[in-house]
């Protein structure tokens, strides 16, 4: 019953189109988030595949990539579902001291609607919600200010000078350092395409999501913190995180690939991978 109740209003908010409504321009781009949902796209199986496409009324994992986003203002109760406060200080992720619940954290989501998603008896209605909130919240994880806090919101509160724009951290790391790069969303499929085929897939799909939060908590504290005094920051700054960029992106596509094929085609006979390398 409980369950039901969290999400009814959130049924009730989904567009008659089934599509991403405009939503807060400070979060992680509607790009980051297509990227992440067009990987796991690939790596579906063709039941899981099915399935997904069928919740969704025909619509695709991008189509929907974004809609968590849209809805925040008008549920601001799921505000916390998309990151987690963990102290670059601390050594990891700790669900007791990192995750109260309620309201839960984006760690504790991300378990909590793989459940509802694999529970074949719950009403399609629910699953096809959190198969929308997993599209999203795999991705958030993998923006390390998601996971990382220095006592500042995740990096909001710290302004920062990028190619002459200020901004906060925050922001560059949901949408400027994506924008820096100056491609389109096909070049950049193809780009990451390429780069997944050297990547050790089955070790990333490997671990919990709370590894998981504690790898993103690690990329905060090694690169997303590491900044100049003056907060100015060079354009080196982008370039020698583009590898890490890229990372993050693929491995967010690999394992949100991972959790549905899990939670929607479970036949333990499944290989754990049929989409391309």
């Amino acid at each position: 019953m409980r369950r039901a109740l969290l999400l009814l209003p959130l049924l009730l908010s989904i567009p008659s189109d089934g599509r991403t409504a405009p939503g807060d321009a400070t979060r992680w781009s509607p790009l980051g988030h297509r990227l992440i949902a067009t990987l796991a796209e690939d790596q579906l199986t063709a039941r899981t595949a099915e399935r997904a496409r069928d919740l969704l009324g025909g619509l695709s994992l991008p189509d929907v990539a974004a809609w968590a986003d849209s809805i925040r203002p008008t549920h601001p109760t799921t505000a916390p579902w998309h990151y987690v406060n963990v102290p670059i200080g601390d050594p990891g992720y700790d669900a007791a001291r990192h995750c109260p619940a309620p309201p839960g954290c984006v760690t504790w989501a991300i378990s909590h609607f793989s459940s509802v998603l694999a529970d074949a008896s719950a009403p399609r209605a629910e699953r096809a919600v959190a198969l929308r909130y997993l599209v999203h919240f795999v991705g958030d994880l993998h923006q390390p200010l998601h996971a990382g806090d220095d006592h500042d919101r995740g990096g909001n509160d710290v302004r920062v000078t990028f190619l002459g724009r200020r901004m906060n951290l925050h922001s560059l790391w949901d949408r400027a350092l994506i924008e820096s790069r100056g491609l389109r969303e096909s070049e950049w499929i193809a780009l990451l395409r390429a780069r997944r085929e050297f990547l050790p897939l089955d070790s990333i799909r490997a671990g919990t999501v709370e590894e998981w939060t504690s790898e993103s908590h690690a990329r905060a504290r090694q690169s997303a913190y590491d900044l100049p005094a003056d907060r100015v920051l060079p354009a080196t700054y982008a370039t020698s995180r583009t590898s890490l960029l890229e990372e993050v992106l693929i491995r967010g596509g690999v394992r949100l690939a991972h959790l549905l094929n899990v939670a929607l085609d479970p036949d333990p006979r499944r290989p754990g991978q049929q989409g391309p390398e």
